[in-house]
């Protein structure tokens, strides 16, 4: 009964497209570097450039915003150049910052070198979306974006993992290491990217048909209703990086090293379910209820914290390792119901500017998620209690959006029209 069990279990895990296979190992490689950037970084640029706290957060401040406002230009590329191509100039670029952080001297250089570095970010995961479809096709697509969601917490573990020695002994050669060995990191991700034989998915338009292609995309109401509440849901990446450490450390009696154990809790529970969450979610019904289940589980984990406030040491342990799971599931929930809908919902010839606009909205909640945390949650009770109102609100404003979506879908084998589109087709008739 187990070994049937761990066969399933593993069958999960089994992608029979090479092509499927390629993108998993160069995506294992680039989320390592992002696991040696996350256990070095912070402590480089504090004890081997000698910036201070305040500085650190100034400059990667300024770098997300460069991100955030470069991610769709960036994308955009991938009409002229193809998505396997500029995935791979992106690792080479990641790479180049990534090493040119490592010799920077200075708060200028620091910031200059930061948002040149965070460039890279947003357009990655866009480019493993176009290519994924290409080499898997619709049926097994989202099974395998959530398999490669499962092997990023994989790849960052093993950066993590990698750069503790290098910390262990310190000194700011060592620290230097770090971010020189991830900087090798990209370039072996692109490398492995290359090895990928697919073919052109997407014709080079025009200057004027790519800024066409954005103006038909703000006018798509539907798919940027859609993308406000995967934003609203994807603060569940603020919520374990920042909410629960600052709840934990200010309004309950746990122990602080409780911290790790939580971390890790998240990262099992997401690499053994995310597949599992993933390969059910196959339609535009299924996206909307993967999403509204997302937004009642946050709801779910903001009460939860609730009541840590007024319990034992020991039951408010329990209690805070019940809240990570749930807001594990609901993490997990949302990238599924995130990745189907996103890429259902974008019609064939603008799915570049589609996609990148989308993934706008995680990189959005990572700007206005800490600032919104911390105001309510300095307001304790009261501030879960409307951060789960908000939630609540976006399942239910998922379910409206989820009729809209659900009558603009085509028929099997018909491309989809925007409502823009739907609307210019009306009138020419």
């Amino acid at each position: 009964m187990r070994g049937e069990v761990m066969r399933r279990l593993l069958g999960n895990y089994a992608l029979p497209s090479k092509g499927g296979r390629i993108i998993a190992a160069g995506v294992v490689v680039y989320a390592s570097s992002s696991g040696l950037y996350l256990a070095g970084g912070t402590v480089y640029f504090v004890k081997g450039i000698g910036l201070s706290a305040a500085q650190v957060g100034a400059g990667l401040t300024i770098a997300s915003l460069v991100g955030f406002v470069t991610t769709v230009p960036v994308s955009m590329l991938a009409t002229r150049w193809g998505p396997r191509r500029l995935l791979r100039l992106l690792q080479v670029w990641r790479a180049l910052w990534f090493a040119s952080l490592a010799f920077a001297h200075g708060m200028v250089a620091f910031t200059l070198f930061a948002s040149l570095f965070t460039i890279s970010q947003g357009p990655i995961f866009p480019m493993v979306q176009l290519l994924v479809n290409a080499v898997v096709g619709e049926a097994d697509r989202t099974r395998t974006l959530g398999l490669i969601s499962s092997v990023i917490n994989v790849g960052m573990s093993l950066g993590i993992l990698a750069a503790a020695p290098f910390l262990a002994v310190g000194g700011t050669g060592m620290l230097r290491a770090v971010l020189l060995v991830g900087a090798g990191c990209c370039l072996a991700s692109s490398a492995v990217f290359g090895l990928l034989k697919v073919g052109v998915i997407t014709a080079g338009p025009t200057q004027t048909r790519r800024f066409g292609g954005l103006l038909t995309v703000a006018r798509d109401r539907p798919y940027l209703g859609l993308t406000l509440v995967n934003g609203a849901l994807f603060l569940h990446t603020v919520l374990l990086g920042i909410g629960l450490p600052l709840w934990i450390v200010q309004s309950t009696n746990a122990p602080v090293g409780l911290l790790s154990a939580l971390f890790v809790v998240n990262t099992v529970l997401a690499i053994v379910f995310q597949v599992h969450v993933a390969k059910n979610v196959n339609s535009t019904r299924d996206g909307i209820r993967a999403l509204r289940r997302s937004g009642l589980a946050l709801a779910a984990f903001s009460l939860l914290l609730i009541a840590t406030t007024h319990s034992s040491r020991w039951l408010t342990i329990i209690l805070l390792i019940a809240a990570t799971a749930v807001l594990t599931f609901g993490e997990l929930l949302q990238g599924a119901g995130g990745w189907e809908l996103s890429f259902r919902h974008a019609p064939e010839a603008r799915r570049t500017e589609y996609l990148s606009v989308f993934n706008l909205s995680t990189s959005a909640a990572g700007i206005v998620g800490p600032v919104l945390l911390a105001l309510l949650l300095s307001r304790r009770t009261t501030g879960l209690i409307a951060l789960a109102a908000v939630f609540v609100c976006t399942a239910l404003a998922v379910t409206v959006l989820g009729a809209r979506l659900g009558r603009l879908e085509p028929p099997p084998g018909a491309p989809r029209e925007s409502e823009s589109e739907q609307a210019a087709a009306a009138g020419s008739h």
